[in-house]
């Protein structure tokens, strides 16, 4: 790891821990040169490690950053700034299955995230990737079904 201050090629690592709920190792470094302290998080990454099975390609997790930023367009901007870090959550929750990854588990597991973060967002991702057909239920009644016409009366 270079250093962040003078980029001396070789720095060493003076303390080191494991996170203890995400997949990802906490390390104090210094530089030999400059005497910099500072603190890294290092993670796996899905790209290097998973292959989605049903459609022969590693994960990417750009496209689902891009994929995630279109679920806001009632908040563009929103979406632009929080859309990598939504990616991330998905990535730290799928590092931790071990099965193979499928796009249907991916875009399950998006949509649960969403959920948690914008309740419209996550129906606009549902919507996009087939999660959903519809949001109303069989057999509910019309809210306009009830209702009497305007040129009629209430019958007494």
């Amino acid at each position: 790891m270079f250093c962040i201050n003078c980029f001396h090629k070789n720095t060493k690592t003076v303390n080191s821990r494991p996170h203890k709920k995400q997949p990802q190792v906490w390390r104090r470094r210094q530089c030999p040169e400059c005497s910099t302290t500072f603190t890294t998080y290092e993670r796996p990454s899905l790209a290097d490690n998973k292959k989605v099975t049903d459609s022969n390609i590693r994960f990417n997790t750009g496209w689902l950053t891009i994929s995630i930023a279109e679920s806001f367009t009632h908040d563009p901007l929103r979406g632009k700034e929080n859309a990598f870090w939504l990616a991330q959550s998905v990535e730290d929750f799928l590092s931790l299955k071990k099965e193979a990854l499928t796009t249907t588990q991916i875009s399950h597991v998006t949509y649960e995230v969403l959920k948690r973060y914008d309740a419209l967002a996550a129906l606009q991702y549902a919507a996009k990737h087939q999660l959903i057909s519809s949001v109303r239920k069989r057999g509910r009644p019309s809210l306009y079904e009830h209702e009497q016409p305007l040129d009629e009366s209430p019958s007494q």
